[in-house]
This record gives structure tokens, C-alpha cells and sequence, in this order.
């Protein structure tokens, strides 16, 4: 008899059913992980956005209210000052009035005359351009007498405060007239213990920021008085191009030609003149009486160049930036940007936002800025020798 074969395993492994099932239940882990993945992602775009958003509008703010807050600055004296010519070289080179500028600075004059603010309205929904000047002399900001030697000196009333390489801006106090910028030698320094010397050196014609014939070539027998505008007084423009809140150094005291970035992703810059003009107040009190568009009559930018009565009157600007976030969520945003929302419908400006952006978060930077130096000008002695503003608007 043949022994019995012993009985064969039985089969182990998974069966179709439980490789479909396994892989169903793994595809539904997988969506549930995507799902998850997307909506923090979504939300890190858009805190990240914001962020980024905040991050921009917080730089540009501060460099805005910090070369605005300077506006006029040591140039409140000069009774004769707005709307005064400017003259300057550089190198033997002129500056000013220039052969013009870049964009998107194009819009002012190349021919610039003395100012505190100009903004230029760029129509519609396009962004403002603003040009602001000041000065950061040591000697103040009066006007100091003087009197041309010969093309590299002039006669002053006392030089107390003046240093090498300052910038003088010299003008005709009795009449508006060009207004000539030169330099102090660069060797010129007070003696310790000694008087200032009433003499001071401007250096070799055309050097510098010395005229060819220095100031020589003024007309004679005038009433001139310098005012010192300090080592790198400011002459700037600012704009939005390419998406960036750039500046423009007039004087290229920083040494650069071209427009140089301030802040990345500005989109648009509004300004409004907040102006003392009696208008539902009191005019001359130093007080904000209604708020303006840059371009409206008495406000545009070729009247406030030519010196007219609004210079005076402008005493405080509310610049508004739209920010964009540089990284686009999942969520679409709105498709205008209202700038300036909290006032009359003529003042408001709606950005419109194409539908390939509104996935980009956005947010206004909204500066309400005094000009402080604004209520010296008006209130300088000059000018109250003459009966503007009246009496008592200035204790």
C-alpha cells in the first residue's frame, strides 16, 4: 500500500477585491491630504501676500512722510523765493533748467522754478508725480546779505554756520528773479577764536556745483542774499513706473542719474492738496480748509510754479499708495480699488483691478501729512510786514 500524500496549504494573498478596495481607500486619503495641502497653501498666499503688501506700504510710508514732512524747509524766509528760476550746474554741466527728464518724470518742466510741493495729476486713474524741496543748512533757514567779489568769492553779512561744500542758493530779495545755486570752496573753514570771515571762496568756476562764470554773471546791483542748503539739500521727484515707487535726484547729490527704487510693488500714488484758502473756514488761519486735487485752478502745477497765492496755501498733502502682494492666492479679489473712500465722490479715485490680478491682494496706504514749514512761510516777517496773513493769525 502506497502511504497517503500529505494535503496541499491552503492559498494565502489578497484577492482582487481587496487590492480595488485598498487602492479606493488610498486614493481617498490621498484627495483628503490634497485638499488639506491647497487650503494651507491658499491661506499662506494670502497672509503671506498681505504681509508682503503690509511690508512695501510700511517702507514707502515712511520714506514718503519723511521727505514730505521737510517740505520748504529752509526756505520759509525768502519772501521773493516761490516761483524764483532755478539756476545749477554740475561739473561744468548744466542741471537746471535741464534738457529733460525720465519717466516718469516727464510730465514736469525741464525749466523748474522754487517751490515747497508740486504734484502733477496724472489724470483719471494714472499715478501723481510729486516734486518737494527743502533745504538742510546749518546757518538757518534766513536769508543771509551778500554782495559778489569776483567769479569764486562773495561778500556775505557774516559766513557763521557756513561749511566747505555747502550749497548757496543766491537771489534777488527785492524782486523774483532767477535763483542761482553755487557752492562753498571746499577747503573753507572758520578759523577757532577768530571772527567768520565776511568773505567767503565759492571755488573754481565750474567746479562743483559752481556756474562757469560762478555768480559773476548775476546782474549787478541787486539786493542779493544766499541761503545755505546745507551739504545735500533735496530736489526730489517721485513716481510709480514698472510697479515700484522710484526717485529722481535733481541735484544728483547722491550721484545717480537715473530714477532709483524706494519701495517694490506700488502699483499707484494719489496725492491731495489739503489747502487754507477760506473755503468753508478761515483763510490764512493755518488751518486745513478743504481738500484738493493736484490740477484744479489755482492748483495746478504750472501755477504753483510761477509763485501764485495757492504756494501759501497748501498746508498739508494726503498721499494714498496701492500696494500689491507680490504672490497671487486662489481667491479673487475685488475689481477696483477705491482710494480716498471716506470722502465727496469727486475726490475719490477707483483703481480698476483686471481680471488676470485680482488674485493678487492689494491694500492702500493712506498718509495724511502736515507741512509744517508751511506756517513759517506764512507766517515769516516779511510777509506780515505786508499784511498777509492779518494780524493775529500767526501767535
Amino acid at each position: 500500500m502506497r502511504p497517503a500524500r500529505p494535503s496541499r496549504p491552503a492559498a494565502r494573498g489578497f484577492s482582487i477585491i481587496d487590492l480595488m478596495l485598498g487602492l479606493t481607500i488610498g486614493l481617498l486619503a490621498s484627495v483628503v491630504i490634497a485638499q488639506v495641502f491647497i487650503q494651507s497653501d491658499a491661506h499662506r498666499r494670502v497672509t503671506g501676500g498681505v504681509a508682503d503688501a503690509h511690508q512695501s506700504g510700511t517702507i514707502a510710508s515712511w520714506r514718503m512722510m519723511r521727505e514730505l514732512r521737510m517740505a520748504g524747509a529752509g526756505l520759509q524766509h525768502g519772501p521773493t523765493l516761490w516761483g524764483c528760476g532755478l539756476e545749477a550746474w554740475r561739473n561744468g554741466a548744466p542741471l537746471l533748467p535741464a534738457a529733460g527728464w525720465p519717466a516718469p518724470f516727464d510730465v514736469f518742466p525741464t525749466a523748474l522754478t522754487l517751490a515747497p510741493i508740486v504734484v502733477v495729476d496724472g489724470g483719471g486713474v494714472a499715478p501723481d508725480a510729486i516734486l518737494v524741496m527743502a533745504g538742510h543748512g546749518g546757518s538757518g533757514p534766513a536769508p543771509i546779505p551778500a554782495s559778489v567779489v569776483d567769479d569764486a568769492r562773495i561778500d556775505v553779512a557774516t559766513s557763521v554756520g557756513l561749511s566747505g561744500g555747502d550749497l548757496l542758493l543766491m537771489a534777488d530779495m527785492a524782486s523774483v528773479a532767477p535763483c542761482r545755486i553755487g557752492q562753498v570752496a571746499a577747503g573753507f573753514a572758520p578759523v577757532p577764536g577768530m571772527l567768520a570771515p565776511r568773505v567767503v571762496p565759492t571755488g573754481s568756476p565750474g567746479s562743483g556745483y559752481n556756474a562757469p562764470g560762478g555768480f559773476s554773471t548775476l546782474a549787478p546791483d541787486r539786493d542779493y542774499s544766499v541761503i545755505d542748503l546745507g551739504l545735500a539739500p533735496s530736489i526730489s521727484m517721485y513716481g510709480v513706473t514698472g510697479g515700484a515707487l522710484v526717485q529722481y535726484d535733481v541735484l544728483r547729490t547722491s550721484g545717480l542719474a537715473v530714477p532709483t527704487v524706494q519701495a517694490d510693488n506700488v502699483e499707484n500714488l494719489q496725492v491731495l492738496y489739503g489747502v487754507d484758502d477760506g473755503t468753508g473756514g478761515t483763510a490764512n488761519d493755518n488751518v486745513v480748509d478743504r481738500w484738493v486735487v493736484p490740477g484744479s485752478a489755482g492748483f495746478d502745477a504750472a501755477s504753483l510754479l510761477a509763485g501764485g497765492a495757492g504756494v501759501l496755501q497748501i498746508k498739508a498733502v494726503r498721499v494714498a499708495m496701492v500696494i500689491r502682494a507680490a504672490e497671487g492666492a486662489l481667491v479673487q479679489g475685488a475689481a477696483e480699488v477705491v482710494v480716498f473712500p471716506d470722502l465727496a465722490t469727486p475726490l475719490q479715485v477707483r483703481v480698476p483691478v483686471a481680471a488676470g490680478e485680482r488674485r493678487f491682494a492689494r491694500q492702500v496706504v493712506d498718509l495724511v501729512i502736515p507741512l509744517r514749514n508751511q506756517r513759517i512761510a506764512l507766517c515769516s516777517d516779511e510777509r506780515r510786514a505786508a499784511g498777509v496773513p492779518a494780524p493775529g493769525s500767526c501767535g
